[in-house]
């Protein structure tokens, strides 16, 4: 870190200052989506280093304007803490440089009628007219024994797994494509929602706009998975007519892909996992760390919190603490349902499958087929297991590098 002193002239041109509320302003790099809230007078210090002031110059024309002193130093450590201004650069603050998701660099003029009204509309539509299919035929409605797509077992799981991971891309790709539309570069990283592995695309960049322009990226995902769930379950509902005929393997494979965007849908609503629905959610409360104190007020009731927990809920933001009162119901309801899920379906299924995976080793022929399945199916079986714990591993490592 450099030693910032009186001379010293922060370099603040490509940080975006939006104001959040009467007195609260949000400044921050959209390219490397780190931003922080502060009040009116660090609002009006990064105007003032925009123009070219000194930290001195900065601190004597608050003075002027205010008529106390303000340490300005201090709120400039504080950009450098936070990451918002580069503090190992000679002049304080040197935009950073960030690597983004191929996707996201697209321009805006290219990718923007995939928001339109007009898209929006084929979206809602496509959701509307896949439950109007499952209402007027219920046999259509996904059940567990849908990925069984074939009479060989693993061959049906890997499949399976193999369509929900490209599934996924395509999820994460719309939110790449919704922000690259207002702007926003991304980053796709691996990251994990309870015990749940799962890819994210990093928007950090949307919170330098006004909330009603973060919505659509937000919600893109989902609105792609309207599509694809009703292109997977409109060919079935003219088969179960009698309108068309399709082969017995493309009927299994569509129930399939129907089962996996069904879930897909129904897991961005857990809003306690920090999903899509979240994001709205706290967009539309105007929440800034809803989720954080939601979980260190639950900690409160039945264990003392750290000094640095401590402090985080006593800065709080009063509209979170507020909507935490309620939010909270649905954290613990969440955090319940994940366990139950756990011990009824994640622990039996992970024992069932590694339990044949090892019979089959044991048993089979070593390089035979059968051996070879056996070890697709014990890898990825492991894989599911143990990625949730190396994300978690690899994110404290990461916190442990940023402290130090």
């Amino acid at each position: 870190m450099i030693a910032l002193h009186a001379d010293s002239r922060p370099r603040v041109a490509h940080l975006v200052v939006r104001r959040e509320d009467d007195d609260e302003y949000v400044v921050g790099d959209p390219a490397t989506g780190t931003f922080v809230v502060v009040p009116e007078v660090g609002a009006r210090l990064v105007e003032l280093f925009a123009a070219g002031h000194t930290i001195a110059e900065a601190a004597e024309q608050m003075e002027r304007e205010t008529g106390e002193a303000v340490d300005v130093t201090d709120f400039v450590a504080v950009l450098v803490d936070t990451g918002v201004i580069d503090g190992n650069s000679p002049d304080a603050g040197a935009p950073t440089t960030a690597r983004h998701w191929s996707i996201s660099r697209i321009p805006a003029r290219y990718v923007r009628p995939l928001f339109g009204r007009i898209a929006w509309a084929c979206y809602v539509g496509c959701l509307l007219a896949a439950l109007a299919m499952f209402a007027a035929a219920p046999s259509l409605l996904p059940t567990y024994e849908d990925t069984f797509i074939f009479p060989d077992v693993v061959l049906s799981l890997l499949i399976t797994n193999v369509v929900v991971v490209v599934l996924t891309v395509v999820h994460e790709v719309w939110h790449a494509l919704a922000g690259a539309a207002v702007g926003v570069p991304s980053r796709l990283r691996v990251e994990r929602r309870g015990i749940f592995p799962v890819l994210e695309t990093d928007l950090s960049g949307l919170w330098a706009l006004p909330p009603e322009r973060r919505y659509g990226p937000f919600l893109a995902g989902m609105a792609i998975d309207c599509v694809v769930l009703f292109a997977a379950v409109a060919p079935r509902f003219a088969w179960s007519r009698g309108w068309i005929d399709l082969p017995p393997g493309l009927i299994r494979f569509l129930a399939m892909v129907v089962f996996s965007q069904v879930l897909k849908l129904a897991f961005q609503t857990l809003a306690y996992l920090r999903t899509d629905m979240y994001l709205v959610m706290a967009t539309a409360t105007g929440c800034r760390n809803l989720n954080e104190v939601t979980r260190l007020s639950l900690k409160r009731l039945i264990r003392r919190l750290t000094p640095a927990e401590a402090i985080v809920l006593r800065d709080a933001h009063a509209r979170d603490l507020r909507v935490s009162r309620w939010y909270r119901l649905l954290y613990l309801a969440g955090i319940t349902w994940m366990i139950w899920f756990a011990v009824h379906f994640l622990w039996p299924s992970a024992k069932v499958t590694l339990g044949w995976a090892g019979g089959v080793l044991i048993g089979a022929p070593l390089a035979s087929a059968y051996w070879w399945e056996g070890i697709a199916l014990l890898l990825f079986a492991s894989l599911n297991l143990l990625l949730p714990l190396g994300v978690i591993v690899r994110n404290r490592l990461r916190a442990r590098r940023a402290a130090a």
